[in-house]
C-alpha cells in the first residue's frame, strides 16, 4: 500500500465516488479497444482460372480477375487441348471472371473454368465462332464468371 493510505481511506469513499471510478475504469477500458487494431481479417479465396482450345488457332487471348478489381491477360497455347492454368487469390469469389478471346478465321469448342477453394465455381463449354470484319466486342468471345472490370 502506498505511504500514507489506509484501508479505512479506500472504506471511507462515498457510494458517488465508487459509481464514478466504476465509470471512468469502463471508460478507459472502452476507449482502449477502440484504439487496438482489429485481429479479423478478411477471408481469402484461391481463385483458380483453366482456358482450353479444342482447334489450332492463333493469337487467343485469356483475360482475366485478378485483385483489385484489376485484370491480366495472357496469349493462349496455339495447339488443340494444351490448358491455360492462372492462379489468384481475391476476398470474394463473386468477383472471379474470365473471358477468352478468339479471332478470325478461327472458331473453336472453348472450355473455361473457375474453380475456388478446389470446388469448381463456374464451367462454360462452347463453341465460339469468329465472324469477318466484325468489330463487335462479342466477336469470338466465352464469357465465363463475372463480367470483367471496365
Amino acid at each position: 500500500m502506498a505511504r500514507g493510505a489506509s484501508a479505512s481511506n479506500l472504506d471511507a469513499m462515498s457510494p458517488s465516488k465508487h459509481r464514478w471510478l466504476a465509470i471512468a475504469a469502463l471508460t478507459v477500458i472502452a476507449a482502449g479497444s477502440q484504439l487496438s487494431p482489429a485481429t479479423a481479417r478478411a477471408e481469402l479465396h484461391n481463385i483458380t482460372y483453366r482456358a482450353r482450345i479444342d482447334a489450332v488457332t492463333t493469337g487467343s487471348q485469356a483475360t482475366f480477375v485478378i485483385n483489385g478489381g484489376q485484370t491480366n491477360s495472357t496469349g493462349l497455347p496455339t495447339m488443340p487441348g494444351n490448358v491455360f492454368e492462372a492462379d489468384t487469390v481475391l476476398p470474394d469469389p463473386q468477383q472471379a471472371g474470365m473471358q477468352i478471346v478468339l479471332h478470325w478465321p478461327y472458331s473453336a469448342n472453348v472450355h473455361c473454368e473457375i474453380d475456388v477453394d478446389d470446388n469448381v465455381f463456374a464451367q462454360v463449354d462452347q463453341f465460339v465462332r469468329t465472324a469477318p470484319g466484325n468489330p463487335g466486342a462479342n466477336n469470338g468471345v466465352l464469357q465465363c464468371g463475372a463480367p470483367l472490370p471496365a
